[in-house]
């Protein structure tokens, strides 16, 4: 979430591979297509082992959002609310560079709307077509023990900038689905790992 969305590549990298391999007893399936009033639709549809409340729970907290988001995060859940969160452990809330999302409407245990309202200079997103992208994620029961995720954006335009912005979250969502399927599955990110881990990357290519 996905703001709910990494927007570094290197962010995207260190999720992969510093949270091990863990058994995949989820499914992660993309259902992308064309509105013909919408256009492009960039879907996920995850399945977990997990009640609704537990996937909801995950996407609508702190505490659960920090469990495959980011280190720093925080999601004031109301109508107008704001998610921000950054990818700093060393950062803080309410800095100028934080990443935040406006919930445009929601429906408590079933679905947020939001959009990017703030992006960190640097950013690889062109922010004029990033805001105007719309982002659902929706809870599904399956039954008592599973819960679908679906992730949809809205909003992908004709052109080369909405061509690049698509290939840049098509790669980035199905890296949060992953650390988020892992998350609930009882295999958080461990946010002081990562750091640890780019800052020997970065020791090791001077």
């Amino acid at each position: 979430m996905t703001g709910i969305r990494r927007l570094s590549a290197c962010a995207m990298a260190l999720t992969l591979s510093c949270s091990g391999a863990v058994a995949a007893d989820y499914t992660i399936k993309e259902t992308s297509y064309v509105d013909p009033v919408s256009g492009r639709v960039q879907q996920l549809v995850l399945e977990v082992p997990v009640s609704a409340d537990a996937a909801w729970a995950a996407i609508s907290t702190d505490a659960g959002l920090k469990g495959w988001v980011a280190p720093v995060v925080h999601i004031d859940l109301m109508n107008g609310g704001m998610l921000e969160t950054s990818y700093s452990a060393s950062s803080h809330l309410g800095d100028r560079e934080n990443i935040r999302n406006q919930i445009i409407a929601y429906v408590p245990g079933r679905m947020m709307v939001y959009q990017n309202i703030h992006v960190p200079r640097g950013a690889p997103a062109d922010f004029a077509l990033l805001a105007a992208l719309r982002t659902t994620i929706e809870i599904e029961p399956v039954d008592a023990g599973h819960a679908r995720v679906i992730e949809s954006g809205v909003g992908y335009g004709e052109g080369p900038g909405f061509d690049a912005l698509y290939a840049h979250f098509s790669a980035g969502n199905r890296y949060e689905f992953e650390a988020l399927a892992k998350s609930l599955t009882g295999h958080p990110i461990d946010w002081a790992a990562e750091a640890a881990a780019a800052k020997a990357s970065v020791g090791e290519k001077k």
